[in-house]
């Protein structure tokens, strides 16, 4: 009696393991949301920039895939992580640049010099502005 009880704890205990890992999984992580959302952007993919978006910031997200349409553009050196917290945001701090060409003239344009904020929706991390 005694063994089969702690198998149904152990049962128990792994089962409740394994449901935290899938959620883990389910949501990713931040970073890769904030290069997600990037590569959305450098497509002028606003549908799809919406659907990585809260909905505090689908308007934002709008006018931001517009701004690289008539552009040559490309991410250099992209590499993000996750670097605190601002209220219920996550902080994604992402070093790199994009470059972009239009008529023949090159800018850049720098991903440190703000910090993306995130949100956890429904098991998916959501774009939400900058820091």
């Amino acid at each position: 009696m005694k063994q089969l009880i702690l198998k149904g704890i152990f049962l128990l205990v792994g089962l409740i393991l394994m449901e935290g890992l899938v959620a883990c999984q389910s949501a990713g992580n931040a970073s890769s949301a904030v290069q997600t959302y990037l590569d959305a952007r450098l497509q002028s993919d606003v549908n799809r920039m919406i659907n990585l978006s809260c909905p505090e910031w689908e308007a934002q997200a709008r006018i931001e895939a517009s701004t690289f349409k008539a552009m040559k553009a490309r991410i250099e050196g992209l590499s993000c992580e996750e670097n605190g917290a601002a209220g219920s945001y996550t902080l994604v701090a992402c070093q790199g640049k994009i470059v972009t060409t239009y008529q023949g003239e090159t800018r850049e344009w720098n991903l440190s010099e703000h910090q993306f904020k995130l949100i956890l929706d429904d098991g998916e991390w959501r774009m939400c502005g900058y820091e």
